[in-house]
């Protein structure tokens, strides 16, 4: 599956994103991109990625209480302002891959911070056919700092794991390379060992939190882990974590990365 994309930008959507220190957060916008696809199952009009929607609702578009995730107010709007404006009606056609890290504090007054991401993946399991995705390393499931998600229905945690899911056969493996001390670490003997045990060529899309870099550039990753998916020559590679001016790169055995940190990309056959 080759993945290449059409057009810069289709449409953005405006959130809040946080500052460091009380009232500094801004207005920031999010970007919604269409790329092609080469292919997608029969029934399956498109796949959305995304991740590292580290932000919140603006206070002019909430309702009562807290301001919401921005990852719980993102696919409502997808799914009744922007894919029926690129002709995608049908959101029972469509399959989401999430790449982690969805939360930021309340008070919007500090970057990073950590909590519960399961309304995220809820409003995105309500919007469209199914999810898969992994966690990022800021990412928290009800009260349990590392506990896996007990999800059901059209929703599936990867952490090791690989599903076929409307014809498309996905692999995941969550958090990052770090210490393993701290939730949702790995060391990189570790994630590479992960790796091997879920992704062959026949892995159509590999999502991770963590994800490959690309020498010669700027495009940031793990070493350890661009040297796996060469090897291992997964169709596509969708990563988060760390943010690339450029969403999609080629590596060697012409695996393509897609990076969706603090973007949205719709995937699509036209």
């Amino acid at each position: 599956m080759q993945n290449t994309f059409r057009q810069a930008c289709r449409k953005d959507t405006p959130y809040l994103n946080a500052g460091r220190g009380p009232g500094g957060f801004f207005e920031d916008r999010l970007s919604i991109l269409e790329a092609t696809v080469d292919h997608l199952p029969e029934g399956l009009d498109a796949v959305i990625a995304t991740g590292d929607l580290q932000g919140r609702e603006r206070f002019q578009d909430a309702a009562e209480g807290s301001l919401r995730l921005l990852g719980e107010v993102v696919p409502d709007r997808l799914k009744s302002e922007v894919l029926p404006g690129i002709g995608l009606t049908d959101s029972d056609s469509i399959g989401v891959l999430l790449a982690g890290d969805f939360y930021t504090v309340p008070e919007l007054d500090r970057r990073g911070g950590s909590g519960d991401v399961v309304a995220v993946w809820d409003a995105f399991g309500r919007a469209f056919r199914w999810v898969a995705g992994v966690a990022g390393n800021h990412d928290r499931f009800g009260q349990e700092s590392d506990s896996r998600p007990q999800f059901t229905g059209n929703l599936h945690f990867l952490d090791e794991d690989q599903i076929r899911v409307s014809g498309l056969q996905v692999s995941g493996i969550s958090g990052i390379i770090g210490k393993s001390t701290k939730p949702w670490r790995r060391t990189e003997s570790e994630f590479t060992r992960a790796l091997d045990a879920v992704v062959s060529p026949t892995t159509e899309f590999l999502v991770i939190h963590d994800g490959p870099n690309v020498p010669g550039t700027n495009l940031r990753g793990s070493d350890c882990i661009r040297k796996a998916v060469e090897r291992l020559r997964p169709d596509i590679v969708i990563r988060g974590h760390a943010y690339w001016q450029s969403p999609l790169a080629e590596l060697s055995g012409r695996v393509q990365v897609l990076n969706v940190d603090a973007r949205i990309v719709v995937m699509r056959t036209k």
